[in-house]
Order: structure tokens, then C-alpha cells, then sequence
């Protein structure tokens, strides 16, 4: 049974409860779930039969420029560690209100693999529902899930600055405030990809780290005028918040949805990309 990519404590317990009710492990029912915090807030306790594993690995660096896709030996790396296995449901959740877990689906979707699942509001959301937790340490055999690249939801600088006139293409700049407005400096340039609406990530999540309801996401981004049919593209400093938007998106119904590889540390560290700055507009 396929799970949906978005799924809520509720719904994560109630299908793990009635797989033990069958008589089923996790690994018999096709559940690679997987843990993304630190190692040692999953050893002080987490979902009974997750696996541990390291989000730095879901990134490649080449400095100035961080939140890279991974490389397929990379990715591939990091799906026999948690003992993936074709077919597989990966549910992923990290603390909440965090990123990693988003990460992940999105870098899936990139190799072509969405049968994925991101809990939402992640493990505070959980144990603020009282749901149970465990300490046994689970370490999962190594999987034999390997995946291409295909890459049809990345977007390189290059693409985009030829991209940039296209009335479709909507582009949704996922930071803070202060970043957006080039107040908050995080690369050689300050401001914002050209068009950029501003949507800051967290106005789409609850105090626990939850998604809104549908209505009141749809209602967002009505306002900021992205249609069902844009070509909707996200992006913070180096995609880990703006994964979270992704998600909701893809959740929402959007199909064109893609992410600047590299993100703002890519476009904001070139020379040749132009550049929104309300600061220096208001300084002047």
C-alpha cells in the first residue's frame, strides 16, 4: 500500500500499529523508516524500528557553493545504509520545524524515486502526541536500492538565467525577510533572484512543525498568484529550507516544481546573475 507523501502522526501510527497488529515487521511490509536526527537524540529515544542516518550526506559542497545534489555513488551510499530496498515506502522525519526529512524527498524525486514519505511535524510532533518511542538501536541490513539521476525537478543557475522572461515561470524565494531584502548577507551578493515572491517557509507550518491544512497552504500561494499550472521553482541559501515548500507543493497537487541546485550560495556567489536588492534601493 502506497502511503501518501505527506503524512501525519495520526496516520504513521494507526498503519504501524495495524502492521503489528498482522504480525508484520517493517521490513516485511516494504517500510524503510528512517530517522534524521542527531545520533544522540535517536538513542534517546525514536520510532520503533527506524535507522538512524547522517542528512549531511544528502549534500555536496563546492565552496563557495553548498546544498549540491549528491552524487549518485553518494546517494546510492546513503540508500544501502538504510537498507533500502526497491519497492520500499521511505518515510523520513527529522526533529521538526527542521529540513532534512524534506531534503531527502526531494533529492528522491531527483533520481526518480517517489515513493517517499515525510512526516509531518517530524519527531516533536510525536512525542507531543504521546505516541510511543523506542531505544533499541535498529541497524537495518544493507540495501540493494540503487537509482540514476534524472534531475527533471533541479534547476542549475544557468537554466534559470535563461528561464528567468518566461511568464510561467514563477519563483518562490523561501528565506527570511532580511535575507530576501539583502539585509542579511550570506554570499558575496545580497537581495534576490529577479521576480522572486517572497514566502518565508515556516508561514506554511503549525507551532508543531506541522503543515497547515490544504485550504489555508492553497490560500498562500494565491496570494502570491502561483497557479496550479506555473512552473514554480524554490530556493533559500541552499535548499534545505526551501525543501520543506517543495514538498508542500508536490503535496498541493503542483507538478512542475523544481529547485536551484545550489540555491541561493550558487546564484548569489556569481558575478553574472542578476540581482534584486531592496536595500541598497532604499539606501539610495
Amino acid at each position: 500500500m502506497s502511503l501518501p507523501l505527506v503524512i501525519s502522526t495520526t496516520q504513521l501510527h494507526q498503519h504501524l500499529t495495524q502492521l503489528k497488529a498482522d504480525g508484520q515487521s517493517l521490513t516485511d511490509a516494504g517500510i524503510c523508516l528512517v530517522d534524521l536526527r542527531s545520533a544522540e537524540a535517536y538513542a534517546a529515544g525514536h520510532l520503533e524500528g527506524a535507522v538512524n542516518a547522517n542528512p549531511a550526506k544528502l549534500n555536496r559542497s563546492e565552496p563557495p557553493t553548498g546544498g549540491l545534489m549528491p552524487t549518485p555513488e553518494a546517494f546510492n551510499g546513503f540508500l544501502a545504509s538504510i537498507g533500502a530496498r526497491l519497492g520500499d515506502q521511505i518515510i523520513a522525519y527529522d526533529v521538526g520545524r527542521e529540513t532534512p526529512a524534506a531534503r531527502l524527498m526531494w533529492v528522491m524525486d531527483a533520481y526518480g524515486y517517489e515513493v517517499g514519505s515525510w512526516l509531518s511535524g517530524g519527531y516533536q510532533a510525536w512525542s507531543e502526541a504521546g505516541l510511543p518511542v523506542s531505544t533499541d538501536i535498529f541497524n537495518a541490513k544493507e540495501g540493494d536500492l540503487t537509482l540514476s539521476f534524472i534531475g527533471d525537478n533541479v534547476v542549475t543557475v544557468d537554466d534559470l538565467l535563461h528561464e528567468l522572461a518566461e511568464s510561467k515561470v514563477k519563483i518562490l524565494d523561501v528565506r527570511s525577510a532580511a535575507e530576501y531584502e539583502g539585509a542579511d548577507v550570506r554570499a558575496i551578493h545580497a537581495g534576490h533572484v529577479p521576480g522572486a515572491k517572497h514566502a518565508e517557509w515556516t508561514t506554511m507550518l503549525n507551532n508543531s512543525g506541522e503543515l497547515l491544512d490544504d485550504d489555508s497552504l492553497q490560500k498562500q500561494l494565491d496570494q502570491l498568484g502561483i497557479a496550479q499550472d506555473d512552473n514554480v521553482i524554490v530556493y533559500c541559501q541552499s535548499h534545505q529550507r526551501s525543501a520543506v515548500t517543495y514538498v508542500a507543493l508536490k503535496h498541493l497537487g503542483y507538478e512542475q516544481v523544481r529547485a536551484i541546485d545550489g540555491a541561493w550560495s550558487a546564484w548569489g556567489n556569481r558575478e553574472d546573475t542578476p540581482k534584486q536588492n531592496l536595500s541598497e534601493s532604499l539606501g539610495s
